[in-house]
């Protein structure tokens, strides 16, 4: 058997006897050291081809008690192989081959091995896997461990023969790997959203040669987990192309964990009830340049997906009414139903915003916004009686005398105390004169500085009504119950403008 003489010790490995079937950067074997059996990795990479580069991620993740990677206890170059290693524990199982042994795995055990996974994401922060997939989970020690941590990195850094693209693993790469863009942790949340799928549907996202699962990873949407809604929800939004646009690694742990404890939603009662009635110097630049470019890509695509996505929560919040009456009546972007109807403004893109007179940036980085109302028709009274008489009405106006608007502003974007790039909903009010014939609140556009400066210390005309409210992945039924209550309210006249601004928690319930 041939013996390899790292950084720490010496060790012997069977060519003969491997420990699972050979990976995108390596083979496993079984071997042994001075204590006792040890897994060997063997990376597909000379020290020739790499200029004996230093393994530093051995050295990194050596050096580190870690809980929830497996630990390394050797690696480095050998140099009479001319080959690099890295030496581990024999772990007692991959999540491959639970996933071969089960088909399926529940919805606990799914929940567990991801908690783990991010654990072990959030446990080496500094190092993006870029490699994440069920061979490289690992059941040791009571708990599943991240293994190969890093490996696609020093690959990537050693040598230009070699390439992420030729060697990562397609079911779980990320659109960014595929276009050959410097992967992050986002990289990492999306092949655990991959990984999901496996877990509980058997299978990754997408199948097909090669070619075709690269494709689909660019530009096709990931199918419908199934299951848990709410978590379905969750991994859609981790499967997004851009990868701006996926939660990060501290809300998937706390969505995950939590999956199991929420609710389903109730039907709706009051709409049920009144529906019976109704991304040097010339380099510089070029680079400058190539960033800007790089940066409008980014947010063109995250226009489209946060367009997408949006336009379906909308489908699904009209779907809901027209679920509950048949006597609704749905138009292109609106629907009616008695004295309420509910219209919808499509996305539009909006233009990063620059700093104002007092050169302070803008609190919120927005890409796309779109405006949602509801309104309640007014009374229309008869000029004349059944018997053709005129009618003669005195006294003050009353609110049904006119229609009433209710609008908010829906919009796509991140703040700095929140990095997740997410659909949001808020509204305003203002001091000034009536807008809109004095409905509020009203929606501003994202664009307009008014918008920015509500959310800023300094004084203008508009103000906050309420939110800002998440509205996508696990906050979506607040949203549809918020604007089904308030359609419901248009429906039987009772919709008018809060007696109070801001407005109070306890109206949007």
């Amino acid at each position: 058997m041939p013996t390899i003489r790292l950084n720490n010790a010496e060790w012997t490995f069977d060519e003969e006897d491997r420990l699972g079937p050979p990976g995108g950067f390596g083979e496993v074997f079984r071997g042994s050291g001075s204590n006792g059996p040890v897994a060997v990795k063997r990376l597909k990479l000379t020290a020739s081809e790499a200029a004996h580069r230093e393994m530093n991620i051995g050295q990194s993740l050596a050096s580190r008690t870690l809980e929830h990677v497996v630990p390394v206890l050797d690696y480095g170059q050998d140099a009479d192989s001319d080959n690099y290693f890295l030496v581990m524990p024999i772990c007692e199982r991959s999540l491959q081959d639970e996933v071969n042994d089960k088909g399926v795995l529940t919805l606990a055990e799914s929940k567990a091995v991801a908690l783990d996974v991010l654990a072990g994401l959030r446990e080496v922060g500094d190092i993006v896997h870029r490699d994440l997939k069920p061979g490289n989970v690992l059941r040791f020690e009571g708990r599943w461990r991240l293994a190969d941590f890093g490996i696609a990195k020093f690959v990537e850094d050693s040598t230009s023969l070699r390439t992420l693209r030729g060697s990562l693993t397609p079911a779980y790469g990320a659109p960014e790997q595929w276009q050959g863009e410097a992967p992050s942790h986002a990289t990492d949340v999306y092949a655990l959203g991959c990984m999901m799928h496996t877990m509980l549907n058997g299978a990754p996202p997408f199948a097909g040669s090669q070619v075709e699962i690269r494709d689909a990873h660019l530009h096709t949407a990931a199918p419908p987990l199934g299951g848990n809604p709410r978590l379905a929800a969750f991994v859609g939004l981790m499967l997004r192309k851009s990868p701006a646009s996926r939660p990060n690694i501290e809300r998937c742990i706390e969505v995950i964990g939590s999956v199991e404890i929420a609710k389903a939603r109730p039907a709706h009662e009051g709409l049920l009830a009144a529906a019976g009635q109704i991304s040097r110097e010339a380099a510089a630049a070029e680079a400058a340049a190539q960033a800007a470019a790089t940066i409008e890509r980014q947010r063109q695509q995250l226009m489209r997906e946060a367009s997408n996505d949006l336009n379906e929560m909308i489908h699904r919040l009209f779907a809901e009414i027209k679920l509950a009456s048949d006597e609704a009546r749905l138009a292109k972007n609106a629907i009616t139903l008695g004295r309420g109807s509910l219209s919808f403004d499509a996305p539009s893109s909006v233009a990063p915003m620059r700093p104002d007179p007092y050169n302070q940036g803008p609190v919120w980085d927005i890409v796309a916004g779109a405006t949602l109302s509801v309104t309640r028709a007014k009374v229309v009274r008869p000029p004349r009686s059944n018997d053709g008489f005129p009618i003669m009405y005195v006294g003050h106006s009353i609110p049904d005398d006119r229609d009433y608007r209710w609008s908010a502003t829906l919009f796509f974007g991140q703040t700095k105390d929140d990095s997740n790039y997410r659909w949001r909903e808020t509204s305003f009010w203002s001091f000034a004169a009536t807008r809109d014939g004095g409905d509020e609140p009203y929606a501003l556009q994202p664009g307009d500085r008014e918008f920015q400066t509500a959310f800023s210390n300094t004084m203008g005309v508009a103000n906050i009504a309420y939110g800002p409210f998440a509205i996508d992945g696990e906050d979506e039924d607040q949203f549809q119950h918020r604007w089904l209550s308030l359609f419901t309210k248009a429906v039987t006249g009772q919709l008018n403008r809060p007696d109070r601004m801001p407005i109070p928690d306890h109206y949007l319930r």
